[in-house]
């Protein structure tokens, strides 16, 4: 008969009216997971809610849910299952989630529950505190999970599970993490014959700049050499970039192309371009196998390796979209948020791609909580700068605290963060027209929407000529299904879709009642205040500044490694939601 089936489950994304190229892309983590699986010689089904239910929308306590609703998704897991495994990547996902967990375990009373992903790698106890769940998988992983079900089969004692946390009687066991895997070529590639790639290309839900070609997201590297305070990558990774070799990226590509003859690859990496002969080795691959394919790097990269002769091999190679992410325009906010990106580096680099014909993007973010008039400011002879220079589009995001960041433990012990609903909602709004909250002393919500209409239109409407054409280029995207030729003809599109799509999701039915609603974060923040008091008295966690500008003083990399490296044992409250 086997080893027991595991069930891998993509929840409902979320979604609401933005304007935005990213949106909702094949799940490429659970792929990695669905390939260790079988790789170790187990049972594996997936459901995906999405590529299940593509039409189906649900109103969410900000959007609406994009996917099977919970019910429904529920039912399809199949009666030989004997656990569970559900991805949560973004912070607002979890309380979906917490209320899947609690559809399980009220239907399939049976199924053993194992969650995995970025949001609950940031707060592990608080995710099992706060939700029905019995076990998680901390940071990468592959080799965890398989670790993990050899122990519940009864191989090897949980606490000899590195990465794993998990409910034992009345008490929340968190044990260490793993240790990074620096062998990256040796993990089985993405188990994509469990997914319908198809139908996420047929509902343009492939990331970055659309294509008409099938679309199959690469991850050509590993974590980030970076300590940018805003970012969870840091508490995911470690601050560590592992490559893989390009040819083997390259031998992953070429097999996707006879597989499924796709011939689109956004690389979703954290940092994709770090050492110029990487990259210069993988841009040569492509070319000499002579692959007639585009990609691009949706997420942004970095600056100093990119100079004529990369750029010149990036647009030989098929890459469709550079996009670069200074985040601010000032370089006094750039050192406070541990940015080590330096303008006179970028606008090189910036000119190299241009020279190269590379479609050129740049990502910035407004409202970080030290930010004053001046910084904001300080972004509108540098925007000027980007379009000189020849930058093709912009875009201007709200910061927002994420979990697990330094940034949001400042926040949280200065007391301007709590745990509750409006918390949870207002992280889908970095690309949102008008910001729900602002972490800024001196700037206001009004203001930070007006300080991004103007640095658009600093951008975009210069001149008549220009914003005749970026109206132009804007609808353009909107007919057919030709590729886009930029992420604005992308996020133009997205954002109306996701408008009429909000539209109809208002008077449709909703997640849970509202009574339910209101009730449902009972209690969230204080479960997070014990956990954190707990760790900061045992140790575990170090204090951080309340006040932001003291954080690029240190470095986040040993306070990451005392935690990481402790194994540390909960109470866990009388009662989950």
């Amino acid at each position: 008969m086997g080893l027991p089936m595991i069930c891998l489950i993509r929840p409902p994304a979320v979604e609401s009216f933005r304007f935005s190229s990213g949106m909702i892309i094949p799940p490429l983590g659970l792929a990695y997971i669905a390939a260790a699986l079988e790789h170790a010689g187990r049972r594996v089904c997936v459901l995906d809610a999405i590529a299940e239910g593509p039409t189906v929308r649900t109103r969410y306590c900000k959007g609406y849910l994009f996917g099977l609703r919970l019910d429904d998704l529920v039912a399809r897991i199949p009666p030989q299952a004997r656990a569970v495994g559900i991805s949560v990547t973004f912070t607002y996902e979890w309380p979906a989630v917490v209320r899947l967990v609690e559809v399980i375990k009220r239907t399939r009373p049976d199924l053993t529950v194992i969650l995995g992903g970025e949001h609950v790698t940031s707060m592990p106890e608080f995710c099992l505190m706060t939700s029905r769940a019995d076990f998680l998988v901390m940071g990468e992983g592959e080799e965890t999970i398989v670790e993990l079900l050899d122990a519940l089969d009864g191989s090897a004692a949980l606490e000899s599970v590195d990465g794993i946390g998990y409910r034992q009687n009345a008490q929340i066991i968190i044990n260490k993490r793993r240790v990074r895997n620096t062998d990256v070529d040796a993990i089985a590639l993405p188990a994509w014959h469990h997914f319908k790639l198809r139908t996420y290309h047929e509902h343009r839900l492939v990331g970055g700049i659309y294509s008409e070609e099938l679309t199959v997201p690469i991850l050509a590297t590993r974590g980030c050499p970076y300590q940018c305070t805003y970012c969870s990558s840091p508490n995911m990774w470690l601050p560590t970039w592992i490559p893989r070799e390009p040819k083997k990226v390259v031998d992953e590509i070429e097999l996707y192309i006879d597989r499924y003859n796709a011939r689109s690859f956004p690389l979703q990496d954290l940092t994709a371009i770090i050492k110029k002969q990487w990259i210069v080795d993988f841009c040569r691959e492509i070319i000499n196998r002579r692959l007639r394919i585009t990609w691009q790097l949706p997420s942004g990269t970095r600056a100093e390796a990119i100079d004529d002769e990369v750029s010149l091999l990036l647009k030989e190679s098929g890459m469709v979209g550079m996009a670069y992410a200074p985040e601010a325009g000032s370089d006094e906010t750039r050192k406070l948020i541990k940015k080590k990106m330096k303008s006179d580096r970028l606008f090189s680099s910036m000119q190299a791609a241009v020279r190269a014909d590379l479609y050129v993007m740049v990502f910035m973010v407004i409202g970080f909580p030290h930010d004053e008039p001046a910084h904001l400011r300080d972004s509108l002879p540098f925007i000027d700068r980007l379009v000189s220079e020849g930058a093709a589009d912009m875009s201007v995001g709200y910061y927002m605290a994420l979990p697990g960041t330094e940034l949001f433990h400042t926040l949280w012990s200065a007391g301007k963060i709590k745990l509750d609903r409006a918390y949870f909602a207002h992280i889908l709004e970095a690309q949102a027209l008008f910001p729900s909250r602002t972490y800024c002393a001196s700037v206001s919500r009004v203001g930070l929407a007006l300080w991004k209409l103007r640095m658009f239109r600093r951008f975009y409407a210069p001149g008549f000529r220009r914003l005749f054409t970026t109206i132009y280029h804007s609808l353009s995207g909107l007919g057919g299904s030709a590729n886009h030729q930029s992420r604005l003809q992308t996020a133009f599109y997205n954002g109306l879709k996701s408008g009429w799509e909000m539209s109809k999701a208002m008077v449709g039915p909703r997640w849970m009642s509202r009574a339910e609603e209101a009730s449902f974060f009972t209690n969230w923040d204080q479960i997070y205040r014990d956990v954190r008091n707990q760790k900061l008295a045992t140790g575990v966690a170090q204090e951080i500044p309340t006040d932001s500008q003291e954080l690029h003083r240190v470095s986040v990399t040993p306070m990451l490694k005392r935690e990481h490296g402790a194994a540390q044992v909960f109470d866990a409250p009388s009662t989950t939601t």
